[in-house]
């Protein structure tokens, strides 16, 4: 049996198991929508939830930035993601989504959780490495992630993290193989230990839906690359243009990452801003570093507050007070800008120097359906250019 098909098995049985069962004096369970398809016992000893997700995109990109010639629309992301809980103890998510019609195991995990041990997660998962990278991807101010965040963060590999969180404080360690995501032939040989701290030093988990908080954080990753090397890589801030920097593969024994993170919440104002620093150690000597960086700022100008998630330390959705559908309010109206910057380029490696500004505008329909415009002025690659994305996301 296919690795892939084990791990959907597994987490599956996981989620259907209180089903199957029916435990001595408890009442049969129950079937409703609460943020997704929920089947929950009557005693909420067991629970499980399925949601779905669908984004759109629709860009004018000139020809010579072009990711495939005469492509100028096509379905960014459409997924199932299946979660639960059974007991206080364990849970459990696995996550699938389709392309070109196929589908394909994008994530699986299992977490043990304990009230006075650290939690553990085992399965193929993203990295604790970097505030954006850790937002998902239904919960970012703009259309895609900062070019940074592309070109020197790890994604999704197959690995075990130790957790520890409180209310102002929380830490998690992994270790991982690296992996071109299980839907791909085989695994990659790379190996990383990679960790991240956080810190509130002003508000906590608690009150960040109200008062004004600061968020801190430090990640920081060890690679052995010596198997398959590495490669960085990143488009403009527009999936449906083609890549802005890239090294190619490289040859390395070592690589070697780290992030400073910060953000900040005031009223309507969400500041967000992260440094990356990457040093690559290349097989037969010689080093390299790469880094990038980008700041950016969002209002929500009808007053909502985008929430902050405790389990990725992270943003996560923006609660619509006055829905468009279903209401027919006025919906939320967001407007950001953000300047990044991907500098690949050392000795001789020449993967591009990237700078990008970003201006968007989201229409939040309601909690989970949106329209999104982002307009990204880049350069590098194939020269100056203004390009323009439009999506729409809906899911349930």
């Amino acid at each position: 049996m296919a690795i892939e098909s084990r791990a959907m098995l597994l987490v599956a049985s996981l989620a259907l198991c209180f089903v199957a069962q029916d435990p001595p004096g408890d009442s049969p369970g129950v079937l409703s929508y609460d943020n997704g398809l929920r089947a929950e016992m009557k005693s909420g000893s067991a629970w499980a939830r399925l949601n779905g997700r669908w984004m759109h995109d629709w860009g004018d990109v000139p020809p010579a930035w072009r990711a495939e010639p005469g492509v100028s629309d096509e379905t960014r992301r459409l997924r199932l993601i299946l979660l639960g809980e059974w007991g206080s103890r364990l849970a459990f998510k696995t996550q699938g989504e389709f392309k070109h019609g196929d589908p394909h195991l994008l994530e699986w995990l299992v977490d043990w959780k304990s009230p006075d041990r650290p939690d553990v997660r085992v399965g193929h998962f993203r990295e604790p490495f970097g505030l954006d990278a850790r937002t998902s991807s239904a919960h970012l101010s703009f259309v895609e992630r900062a070019a940074p965040t592309q070109a020197l963060t790890f994604g999704r590999n197959r690995g075990l993290t130790v957790r520890r969180s409180n209310l102002g404080s929380s830490w998690a360690l992994g270790a991982f193989r690296e992996a071109g995501g299980l839907a791909d032939e085989g695994l990659l040989d790379n190996t990383a230990i990679t960790g991240r701290a956080t810190w509130l030093p002003l508000g906590s988990v608690a009150d960040t839906d109200q008062g004004d908080f600061i968020h801190l954080g430090l990640s920081a990753t060890y690679r052995d690359t010596r198997a398959d090397g590495i490669r960085l890589t990143a488009d403009p801030e527009i999936h449906l243009a083609r890549r802005a920097g890239d090294t190619g593969t490289i040859a390395a024994d070592s690589a070697a990452g780290l992030i400073v993170e910060s953000a900040w919440v005031r009223g309507i104002l969400t500041t967000q801003a992260e440094l990356f620093l990457t040093r690559l150690d290349q097989t037969g000597g010689g080093h390299a570093l790469m880094n990038g960086g980008y700041v950016q700022v969002a209002a929500v100008l009808t007053g909502e507050r985008r929430s902050y998630r405790e389990s990725t330390r992270s943003f996560g959705g923006l609660p619509v007070q006055h829905p468009t559908l279903g209401a027919g309010g006025s919906g939320a109206w967001e407007v950001g800008g953000r300047y990044s910057r991907t500098d690949l380029d050392d000795g001789v490696i020449q993967g591009g120097v990237v700078d990008n500004f970003t201006l968007g505008l989201t229409w939040h329909l309601n909690s989970n359906t949106r329209w999104m415009i982002n307009h990204v002025q880049t350069s590098g690659g194939a020269g100056d250019e203004g390009l323009l994305a439009i999506r729409l996301q809906t899911g349930f």
